[in-house]
């Protein structure tokens, strides 16, 4: 505790002394929580990020590489893009290919998929 000194009394009152912590850094990506709100300013070609069954991906490298082309990316910049991965048939290999560019995951609470009560689709990787 720190002392203080208040006024023309010079009465002392203990205040918390508050130190600074280092941010943790996570081991994996599945460990990093990203809100929505965090989510949502990467939704430009320069910083795309998308979410795909509840986990984040930066995909601003691989949006040249689309087969699609990035345009298509881009449309879900920034937010969930789930359905229009599923609805588009992407193969098992496009599912494990997102892998390297999985950043992160939604908190628990933001999540539609992978949680209990969430939504269950068959192919979701765990």
């Amino acid at each position: 505790m720190a002392t203080v000194f208040s006024g023309f009394f010079s009465n002392s009152i203990s205040a918390p002394k508050i130190e600074a912590t280092p941010m943790t850094i996570l081991s994996t990506a599945e460990e990093r929580i990203i809100t929505l709100e965090d989510i949502s300013w990467h939704d430009t070609a320069k910083d795309c990020w998308i979410i795909i069954y509840d986990r984040v991906y930066d995909i601003t490298d691989f949006l040249d590489e689309h087969p699609g082309g990035g345009d298509i990316l881009l449309e879900y910049a920034g937010r969930d893009a789930s359905i229009a991965f599923r609805g588009s048939g992407h193969s098992r290999q496009a599912v494990r290919s997102l892998e390297r560019f999985c950043i992160g995951e939604l908190p628990m609470h933001e999540r539609i998929f992978r949680k209990p009560g969430g939504y269950r689709l068959s192919g979701i990787p765990e």
